[in-house]
């Protein structure tokens, strides 16, 4: 589904993308990539399947059929040029996240601005967001762990890259987000206003902030666990920010897998305790001192989407996230 779009909408722009793959041109230059670079041999067949998709962007895997054995890379087709989003990958691979690191990024294979696609490397493993919806709490605690190291490791070793975030230059945003959460009245409206105020009460200063990678969308579908080594992809959204975000987005989403599939926010709070705690017991300790304020701040958006980006809305989930935002911050 695309995100924010209506099924209608998601199908148009996932079409709209796949027929990028389409053309006769992007096929002679994978043949070439095939025979050239990675010397699989010439395709015989390619399938293409969407796997997800944003209205600015659409992930799909491109499996190839070379000599009776199939080959599988994840293709990101965009809808304007993404070229730093390949030379930021390929900056965090060669920073120590690469093959045969324990913790890794999908290896970036090429960039191929003309059809503006990305080629990466398919990682194979359950996704940590799978884990957590199973059965073995066990493995729950342990895949907690694993995300924690991960996001240690990154925003210790990650190289500084894109634009810094000055959270304060984005309250305009987050006003907006507030008196739309407003306009279904009570007790939406109290309750995102009171959520606001305390978000500008407590909003971190840039001296307060050890600034360092950030990967703008740590959540648990985005990290795969591949025999022992933990890899995250989209990378997308990489920046220089507070660690605290990445931390929060964290949380936050583990609540919310736990509220929209297990039937209460609180169902993963073990999980989300231990990811905070290997966090924190990592040579980040201290780090993520302000993951209340970023808490509350997802809460208020995840509430705005309930709301508005959801068709039809859900306020009962919408209502929850206002009162774990007021209880975070």
């Amino acid at each position: 589904m695309i995100r924010g779009a209506t099924p209608g909408d998601a199908r148009a722009a996932s079409a709209r993308f796949a027929a990028v793959l389409d053309q006769r041109e992007f096929r002679s230059e994978l043949d070439r990539l095939c025979v050239c670079q990675w010397h699989w041999g010439a395709p015989r067949e390619v399938r293409i399947q969407a796997l997800k998709g944003h209205r600015e962007r659409c992930t799909f895997e491109i499996a190839v059929n070379t000599e009776g054995e199939w080959h599988r890379v994840i293709g990101k087709v965009y809808e304007v040029d993404h070229a730093r989003a390949f030379q930021r990958r390929e900056a965090v691979w060669h920073a120590g996240f690469g093959s045969g690191a324990e913790f890794a990024i999908p290896r970036p294979l090429v960039y191929l601005s003309w059809w503006r696609v990305l080629l990466e490397e398919k990682v194979e493993g359950p996704s940590a967001k799978e884990v957590f919806l199973g059965d073995s709490p066990d493995e729950h605690i342990a895949t907690a762990e694993r995300c924690g190291r991960w996001l240690a490791r990154f925003h210790t070793a990650a190289p500084r890259l894109g634009n810094m975030v000055d959270i304060r230059d984005k309250f305009p945003r987050f006003r907006q987000w507030a008196d739309q959460v407003a306009s279904f009245g009570e007790p939406f409206a109290s309750k995102g206003e009171l959520v606001y105020r305390n978000l500008e009460a407590a909003a971190p200063a840039p001296d307060t902030v050890e600034y360092c990678a950030g990967h703008g969308s740590y959540i648990p579908e985005h990290v795969l666990l591949s025999g022992g080594r933990t890899v995250t992809i989209d990378l997308d959204e990489c920046d220089l920010a507070d660690p605290a975000r990445d931390v929060a987005w964290f949380i936050v989403s583990l609540q919310r897998l736990a509220l929209a599939h297990l039937g209460s926010l609180r169902a993963l709070d073990g999980p989300a305790e231990h990811f905070l705690r290997t966090y924190d017991l990592s040579d980040r300790g201290g780090a993520a001192a302000h993951v209340p304020f970023y808490r509350a701040l997802e809460c208020l958006h995840r509430a705005r989407r309930d709301l508005v980006k959801r068709v039809p809305p859900v306020p009962e989930w919408a209502e929850i996230m206002l009162d774990e935002g007021l209880r975070a911050s």
